[in-house]
């Protein structure tokens, strides 16, 4: 189904504007649940709460879609434009969470988050390969301010101790896989929005993922099933409140901004993921660490606002 709400131009709508600044702060709290899942005897392994973010966000938006007796099954005239509408964006979904909750393992939430975020750069550049958007001066001058951010996190993390028997380094390298995998997700949804609704891609990109992710928690040494009823409380708000309301904002509200706004609004997630980290989680922010955080920030706000439509 089509939306009829523009996806581009100078219009905002104020209700689209809130559920993408929702929809990020909800978001935020999902590196912070996924930590708190994986801690203590009765916690799962790490690859098992990524499935269990995907896959109880999948139960939520099947209730919903019952709830509105709305058919998700597709039709043959849903594949005028091919096939990979229903298994791409869930395949890359799949890398996103693979690689970034495993990262959590090793790095801090901070630099997990900061680092996966730089997808916009990876965006941008292949908006401007092969859609030939043009790039200002502005744009370069962004990316490599946040290429500087970047180099200064993963500085920060040599000699630094692991959140828990892990590298930090190592952690690093997965959270800028996950902004490769992020990038694909982001672009193909991008793709795929102008011809099915956001909340029917969302769950069929959730539905190929937990697929993908199931037996790779099975084969997980961690435990597959949380050791007690309190274990749950974290993964139920990996599911319902990260993924399932704040993914489902987010894809609503993106198609009632600018582009550039809201991958500016977006940027609340990282910033409101590291400054929940400290409390929450006792990951305290170094020296280097702040600096680098605010290079990378302000780097992709001056790329995202240097990026021109050709």
């Amino acid at each position: 189904m089509k939306s009829s709400t523009p996806r581009f131009g100078n219009s905002v709508s104020l209700p689209h504007l809130a559920a993408v600044v929702a929809g990020a702060l909800l978001i935020a709290f999902a590196p912070i649940l996924a930590v708190l899942s994986t801690r203590g005897d009765d916690g799962v392994g790490t690859w098992d709460a990524a499935f269990w973010r995907v896959a109880l966000g999948t139960c939520a938006l099947s209730v919903l879609f019952a709830v509105q007796r709305r058919s998700i099954v597709p039709r043959r005239g849903d594949f005028a434009g091919g096939h990979a509408w229903l298994w791409l964006p869930g395949v890359a979904f799949a890398g996103d969470f693979w690689s970034w909750h495993w990262s959590f393992e090793n790095t801090s939430v901070a630099n997990a988050s900061l680092l996966c975020n730089t997808a916009t750069i990876l965006v941008a550049l292949y908006a401007w390969l092969v859609w030939k958007e043009k790039l200002t001066g502005l744009f370069v001058a962004g990316a490599l301010l946040a290429v500087a951010g970047m180099a200064l996190l993963v500085l920060s993390s040599v000699g630094r101790e692991p959140p828990a028997d892990g590298n930090p380094l190592f952690g690093d390298g997965l959270a800028l896989l996950t902004a490769v995998f992020y990038a694909v997700y982001q672009l193909s949804m991008k793709r795929y929005r102008s011809e099915h609704s956001a909340p029917v891609l969302l769950f069929w990109a959730s539905l190929v993922a937990s697929l993908i992710l199931l037996p790779l928690a099975l084969v997980h040494e961690a435990p597959f099933f949380p050791g007690s009823m309190r274990m749950w409380l974290p993964l139920l708000g990996l599911g319902f409140v990260s993924h399932f309301c704040g993914q489902g904002l987010i894809s609503w509200g993106v198609v009632g901004v600018p582009a550039s706004l809201g991958s500016v609004l977006l940027l609340v997630q990282p910033v409101a993921t590291a400054l929940l980290g400290v409390p929450i989680l006792g990951q305290e922010l170094v020296p280097w660490q702040v600096v680098g955080a605010a290079a990378c920030v302000g780097g992709l706000f001056l790329a995202v606002k240097g990026k021109r439509r050709g």
